[in-house]
Order: structure tokens, then C-alpha cells, then sequence
């Protein structure tokens, strides 16, 4: 089976950095997450602020109903100077101490330093730790009643059912080679206004095996000054339906490898070639039927455009089995001396229910700082994935040297080069900079200056086309420097196998794709509202959007017929 890598992640960095997130896999090192966070507290003139009234209420409420917290110290206390939240970091330990210990306990909350609205908190105690993942009605149920609880009965009925379930997992190393794990899962109560959702505004919890809530989000919203659409203003469904055009709703699509049953890490999953109908919009205005633009829900400031280009390619192979190998490639690819550096493999860490991850991942660094590279191969084969060269950032500062029409004419080479040897045909994916999409109600002079010379470097994407359709899981990216000309990043499809996709002759069409769509996934009312950089609309939108809430699907364009996509559904 294909091994898909995040392909945004290959091009930022040299060292593939892994970020905290609620719905992924983090990994912490050192003695405790809190480290960095008490570094930024204690930049403070004073460690303690004096904490408001209102804070403090909340607190007490807070320590009611989470009891362990009362055994806590208050480490440091601090007004947020970017906006009116108030941060309060407490712990069994002194922050010395933390450093220097295996067992311990802290949390961080915000709150509204006026009001004292409960913000957030998290909260890790190493006697939490436990490697099980909780189920998905122990979650339910410890969610319910903390929402119930601390907003009450009629307060919780401001929030929705629970929309999104996901679970993840965090670890602290020990300076004796010891490893601390805890697992949780997160589940979302959306916000409700004139009993609507409102997407991405509401609680989040993190809920662990123990039953005990390890993390709280919330999102509140003032609408007094807002004017909100009423549901009332909105056409039928049906007359939605009557206003839904096929060329703008939906895409066709190959997919070289679709996995026939959801699987995690695992190289059995059994995967299939297919052609498929996909469904490609955020929703429809409620109040008129037309289609919601991309540009109206975030801040892109670029339209996509796609351009076929024919390939000759010669299919010749990158592959490195070793250490010596890699620092040849490199200096084949990078014109690095490898003599005047470090290699080393970097060794991610892999939680006990994980497979062996199928990558390695090598990271040069010059003695003087001023390069560093990777390489990332397959495990087995030494097939090369991906690579990428950093060097000093001044040169970045200067203007482009060469245009983006010569960068292209490289980038283009390389793929002939190195691409796979069925890859006759290719889309590129461009996006060009447009000031005036900029959303009206957009404050323009907050806005921060943009420059198309930002990173340095053309980033070209590529999608490989058959029978002029595109494949979606056959993909290629190239970066060429702005003052070299040289390639200095790229990634590589690499198939496992041989692929036969079926023809595309005799298929459903798009009317009957649509027609299936509409039969199998309903429409339904939602809030969204839409955001610019970091300025929030003066109202949300009302539109009808495709309800997934039972998973995702496709048509399967051979057949006419929709294909549930496989979702894991795991819960121990």
C-alpha cells in the first residue's frame, strides 16, 4: 500500500518539526509541556498579578467541580497582553522542581479577565498517565455531565450534540530513558443560535480513560451587536436543489489507491483503482442558493488555476540504503560536501500501539550552520520520497533573480528526470495573487504586508492527469531558489505497484452523480462565520451544507452508486 507523506510538512523545514494539536499525535520532550509556557509567564516584571474578582469566582467553581486542582499552588498569574484573558498557571511543584521530577501535577486556565467567562484550561498529572484509550461513551457521558454542570440545564441547551469525536495522545520523556504516556479523546458541542450551528465556535474536552477531564475550550460569542440571518429568510431545500449546478458541485476524480476498509499504520489494508465523483463546495447561500466562494469563509487572497503539461519522462530511480548513499545523493542533488558536515538519522518517536514507521528520515548539518538538509527514503526499499536544502536566510531578503517562467523550465527537467515512467500527462496547480478579492468588510490597514519573494523559493505543484482527469494520490512538488535557480526541494510519488485505472468511457454522469449525492446526504442549515488573517466578519453566513455527520462518501462513477468512505471505528 502507498505511503502518502504530509506534503505541506516537506517544504517548510529541513527537520519535519511536529506541532501540538488537539486532534493529532503530540510528542513532548523534556521534563513537562509547561516548560515553554512558564518560561513566556514569568517574562513578567512581577510573577504574580493580582488576580480580578471575576477570575477568581470562576476558579472557585472550577475547583468545586475538578476537586484536584485545590491541591494546587498558583505559580504564576498574568494579564495576556494581546487580548482581555487572564492566565493562571498552577502546580504541585515549583517550576524548579518540575524539571527535576517524574511525578507531578499542573494546569493553566484563562479566563476573561472582566467577566471571568471560563476560557480554557489544561490540566496533566503524571498519576493520569495511562496508555488506554478511553471509550467513546465513557467520553460522551463525562462531557455531558461537566457541560450540564457547569452551565446548567438550561445553559447547556445552548450547545448542540456532540459533532466530532478524535483522539490523541502525549508523552514526557525522562531523563533516566523512562517514558510517561497519556491518551485521551476529544469531543465538540457545537454552538447553537436560533437552534443552528454555528461551525467551529462552541466546547471542546478532552476526556481520559479515568474519566477525568484533561482539557476545555470554549469559544463564546457576543451578539449584541451582530446582526444574525434568521432561518426564516432561507428558500427550501428544494429550491436549493433546483439551483445546484453539476460543473460547479462536483469533480471526477481518480484514485490510484483506495483503501477498501479504514486502517491506521497498516501495510495489509487492501486498496483498489477507482473513478469517483467528489463533492467539491463549502455550501450553498441559504437566502439566494448560490454557491459559497472559498474566499468568503477564509483569507485566501489567490485564485487556483490549472495548466496540462506533457511529459516525457525517464523514470530514472532516487534511492539511498544507506548513510554513504544519502550523503551521495546529496551532493549529487545539493551540491553539498558532506565531509564538511554531520549526518544522522532521526529517530521519531513511535507510541507502543504504533507500527514501526515506514520512513527514514536523515538530516545533514553543515559545521558552520549555515546549511542543513534532509532526505527522507522508504524503510525497506531506499526509494527517496522526498528531500529538501535549507541555507543561510539572508539571501532570501534579496529580489528574484531568475523568473518564475525559467524556475518552471527546471522544475519542469527534474520531473523528467524522476518522475514515474507512467506519468505522460501533468496538471499544474497555481494560484495568482488577486488584492481585490479581499473580503469588504476587511480592514485593509490592519492588514500585515505580503511580498511574493516571502520564502524565497517557486514552489511548483503537480497532479498526474489520465485520460485528462486528474489523480488525486498521484502527486509531485518542486521547489527551485529564487537567486540559484537550483532545485531545493522536492517530493516524488513513488508507487508500491503497477496501477491499471479503469477507463472512463461509459460512466455515470455528473446529473446522475449529483442526483445520487442528494439522495444519500442531506442538506442542512449552518452557521459559518468567516475570517480574514485575524479579523472576525461582522455576521455569520446562513447556508445549506452537506451533512456529514454519518462520514464521508463518494459516487463511484463506473457504477452510479455511493461508496461510504471507511471510517476506524475504534473504541478501547
Amino acid at each position: 500500500m502507498k505511503r502518502t507523506l504530509p506534503l505541506t510538512a516537506l517544504f517548510l523545514s529541513s527537520s519535519l518539526m511536529l506541532t501540538p494539536s488537539v486532534l493529532a499525535e503530540e510528542v513532548e520532550s523534556g521534563a513537562q509541556a509547561a516548560s515553554t509556557q512558564a518560561a513566556k509567564a514569568t517574562e513578567t516584571t512581577e510573577a504574580l498579578t493580582p488576580i480580578p474578582d471575576a477570575v477568581l469566582k470562576t476558579m472557585d467553581r472550577l475547583f468545586t467541580l475538578q476537586p484536584e486542582l485545590k491541591k494546587l499552588n498558583i505559580i504564576t498569574s498574568r494579564e495576556l497582553g494581546y487580548d482581555q484573558r487572564f492566565l493562571v498557571h498552577l502546580s504541585d511543584r515549583t517550576e524548579e522542581e518540575i524539571g527535576n521530577s517524574k511525578e507531578y501535577m499542573y494546569a493553566y486556565l484563562e479566563c476573561d479577565k472582566t467577566t471571568g467567562k471560563l476560557l480554557s484550561f489544561d490540566i496533566r498529572a503524571t498519576a493520569w498517565a495511562s496508555e488506554k484509550l478511553p471509550s467513546r461513551q465513557l467520553v460522551q457521558d463525562t462531557a455531558e455531565r461537566f457541560l450540564t454542570e457547569w452551565f446548567g440545564t438550561e445553559g447547556r441547551k445552548q450547545f448542540g450534540k456532540p459533532t466530532t469525536y478524535g483522539d490523541n495522545a502525549s508523552a514526557t520523556h525522562n531523563e533516566d530513558g523512562t517514558t510517561v504516556i497519556w491518551r485521551k479523546r476529544s469531543v465538540e458541542f457545537p454552538l447553537l443560535l436560533n437552534g443552528i450551528p454555528i461551525e467551529n465556535m462552541g466546547v471542546r474536552l478532552n476526556v481520559d480513560s479515568f474519566g477525568h477531564i484533561t482539557n476545555y475550550s470554549y469559544t463564546p460569542v457576543d451578539l449584541d451587536t451582530v446582526r444574525i440571518p434568521k432561518p426564516d429568510t432561507a428558500i427550501s431545500i428544494e429550491e436549493i436543489k433546483k439551483n445546484i449546478t453539476t460543473s460547479d458541485s462536483i469533480s471526477l476524480n481518480y484514485v490510484e489507491e483506495q483503501p477498501e476498509k479504514d486502517g491506521r499504520d497498516s501495510e495489509n489494508i487492501k486498496t483498489k483503482p477507482v473513478l469517483r465523483y467528489d463533492l467539491n463546495t463549502f455550501g450553498y447561500h441559504a437566502q439566494t442558493g448560490k454557491k459559497v466562494d472559498e474566499k468568503e469563509l477564509t483569507s485566501v487572497q489567490s485564485k487556483p488555476t490549472e495548466t496540462k503539461i506533457a511529459l516525457h519522462p525517464k523514470g530514472q530511480p532516487l534511492v539511498a540504503r544507506s548513510e554513504e548513499e544519502v550523503k551521495q545523493l546529496l551532493t549529487k542533488l545539493f551540491d553539498i560536501n558532506s565531509a564538511e558536515g554531520t549526518l544522522h538519522v532521526d529517530q521519531p518517536f513511535n507510541f507502543p500501539w504504533q507500527k514501526e514507521s515506514f520512513y527514514l528520515d536523515y538530516q545533514f548539518s553543515a559545521k558552520d550552520g549555515q546549511v542543513t538538509a534532509y532526505i527522507i527514503t522508504d524503510r525497506k526499499t531506499g526509494q527517496v520520497y522526498s528531500a529538501g536544502l535549507s541555507t543561510n536566510g539572508e539571501q532570501k531578503k534579496q529580489p528574484a533573480r531568475i523568473t518564475e517562467e525559467q524556475a518552471f523550465t527546471v522544475a519542469r527537467d527534474f520531473l523528467e528526470t524522476y518522475a514515474d515512467s507512467s506519468t505522460t500527462e501533468l496538471e499544474l496547480q497555481q494560484k495568482i495573487f488577486e488584492e481585490s478579492e479581499i473580503p469588504s468588510w476587511v480592514d485593509k490597514s490592519k492588514l500585515s504586508e505580503t511580498t511574493d519573494d516571502q520564502n524565497g523559493t517557486y514552489q511548483f505543484d503537480f497532479t498526474k492527469l489520465h485520460q485528462g482527469i486528474p489523480v488525486r494520490d498521484h502527486s509531485y512538488q518542486v521547489g527551485i531558489d529564487k537567486q540559484t535557480g537550483k532545485v531545493v526541494s522536492f517530493y516524488l510519488f513513488t508507487p508500491s505497484e503497477k496501477v491499471e485505472l479503469p477507463d472512463s468511457q461509459n460512466i455515470a454522469t455528473k446529473e446522475q452523480a449529483l442526483a445520487t449525492f442528494i439522495s444519500h446526504k442531506p442538506l442542512k442549515l449552518k452557521y459559518i462565520w468567516p475570517w480574514y488573517m485575524d479579523q472576525q466578519a461582522p455576521a455569520p453566513l446562513l447556508v445549506y451544507t452537506w451533512d456529514d455527520s454519518d462520514g464521508f462518501g463518494y459516487v463511484d462513477a463506473l457504477t452510479g452508486e455511493y461508496i461510504k468512505e471507511p471510517i476506524d471505528r475504534e473504541d478501547e
